[in-house]
């Protein structure tokens, strides 16, 4: 061989083991950790807060939570100060419909980006969806899943499982036979849905058997009903909070069966109609800057032939009042004997809006006895508990998605105060909230389906 080509062999022996043993790009690139300190953190557990604490993230997930000189901290770590404000998991709403405009009963699928970002822009970092076209809202939770579409976490039960004559026909599958059962339950399965939704007009044999099947599957059943009869029939969860007076036994009953329950008292307030005697929510900033003019032109119009004088009397008041009074009794009573509630607001309805109505579920809780520490479990741990994902997320723990808010003010004394945020991470992220406000000149202006 001649000496110039040994010596470009030599050469190229020489940078190919410069190559292998180069560092990977990823290694060479890592995200520097975050540590936001000198804050007050509500970790999600319902326990005292941590005073003058700090949270460390590295990636999506956290890292260490404590006072700062007991951490563990890189040295080039970017620092946060956060002194004077709170730091809390992020919200999670576990009853909503991705489907509809702001009534809960027109269609207005092609605009979902307005309704993820109000999730987001409210600090709403994960939904469960109780009921929905089923391909549009698998193809929506993959494509949030995979970054393609900004949006919380999305859990959903795709259809609404009735009897032979559905009440929403373009959202349900009808059964008309048990027989249909095992294949439906198997398809559900197969394509990847988190729960099953029940929701009316099935026979008790019908709902043990969805219950049976489901369970075959590993899937839950989530149920419409308020019925107390269903709770021996190996169902997950109600769906709603009770508007009837329920009974020490029946308490004892779901209990014991580790049956679940989601709140619900937004929906409960606005179908009684006591969300429209002062309509300042509509200034507040999560429904101002989230939301077209046109949806509120429409709801003040709606609430103008709705909610007239007559049925707004005194006495008539009074005794729809009584409804949600019940409710938040029940909710009360159910929370106090150790049964998981978990918060939920059935979103959108004329009154409860994406984003802003777990800030009003939370205000609603408080108000039926709970402290603030409480309800903010309801829409944190407990919400994952209620889907089994209580190692992912729900608390501020090491380990878990590094998904949390910082507010302004202190929620753990005063609830409204949740709706302070100022920062919004989302998975190890910190989000620019302001490009999550609606903007109607960059608002392609679709209107929803009537």
């Amino acid at each position: 061989m001649k000496k110039g080509s040994t010596g470009r062999l030599l050469t190229a022996m020489l940078f190919i083991l410069l190559i292998l043993f180069l560092p990977s790009p990823s290694s060479t690139k890592q995200q520097k950790s975050l540590c936001f300190h000198h804050a007050v953190i509500i970790d999600g557990n319902g326990g005292t807060p941590i005073e003058d604490g700090s949270i460390v993230i590295s990636g999506d997930r956290i890292e260490a939570v404590g006072h700062l000189d007991q951490l563990k901290v890189q040295s080039d770590a970017r620092m946060i100060n956060l002194k004077g404000k709170t730091v809390m998991p992020g919200l999670a709403d576990m009853h909503v419909h991705l489907c509809g405009g702001w009534d809960g009963m027109s269609t207005d699928m092609l605009g979902y980006q307005r309704y993820l970002n109000s999730l987001l822009y409210s600090g709403v970092t994960t939904v469960l969806d109780l009921g929905n076209n089923l391909e549009y809202i698998l193809q929506l939770r993959q494509e949030v899943g995979e970054g393609r579409i900004p949006g919380p976490r999305i859990y959903c039960a795709g259809p609404l499982i009735n009897g032979a004559d559905p009440s929403w026909p373009s959202l349900s599958y009808a059964l008309s036979s048990i027989h249909q059962i095992p294949k439906l339950v198997a398809h559900l399965k197969r394509v990847g849905v988190d729960v099953v939704k029940v929701y009316s007009g099935l026979s008790s044999q019908m709902v043990y058997t969805l219950a049976r099947e489901a369970e075959r599957e590993g899937l839950g059943v989530f149920v419409h009903q308020s019925s107390q009869d269903l709770a021996g029939l190996g169902i997950t969860a109600y769906a709603h909070m009770f508007e009837e007076d329920i009974s020490d036994d029946f308490m004892k009953l779901i209990k014991t069966r580790g049956i679940r329950c989601i709140t619900t008292l937004a929906v409960t307030e606005s179908a009684i109609g006591r969300r429209f005697v002062d309509l300042s929510f509509l200034g507040d900033p999560l429904v101002e800057h989230t939301t077209p003019p046109w949806f509120i032109k429409d709801l003040k119009s709606w609430v103008s032939r709705t909610i007239n004088t007559n049925s707004n009397s005194h006495s008539a008041y009074a005794q729809r009042e009584q409804i949600l009074k019940r409710a938040q009794r029940n909710a009360k009573k159910m929370f106090d004997s150790g049964i998981v509630l978990a918060a939920g607001t059935d979103a959108p309805h004329p009154g409860v809006f994406l984003g802003e109505g777990i800030h009003r579920e939370l205000e609603l809780l408080v108000e039926a006895g709970l402290t603030p520490l409480q309800a903010i479990t309801l829409a944190t741990k407990n919400a994952a508990v209620l889907i089994e994902a209580e190692k992912e997320w729900g608390t501020l723990s090491p380990g878990r998605l590094a998904n949390f808010l910082v507010v302004d003010g202190r929620p753990d004394k005063d609830i409204k105060q949740t709706r302070n945020i100022e920062m919004l991470i989302l998975e190890g992220k910190i989000l620019n909230r302001e490009r999550l406000k609606f903007d109607e000149k960059k608002d392609p202006g679709f209107r929803v389906y009537k």
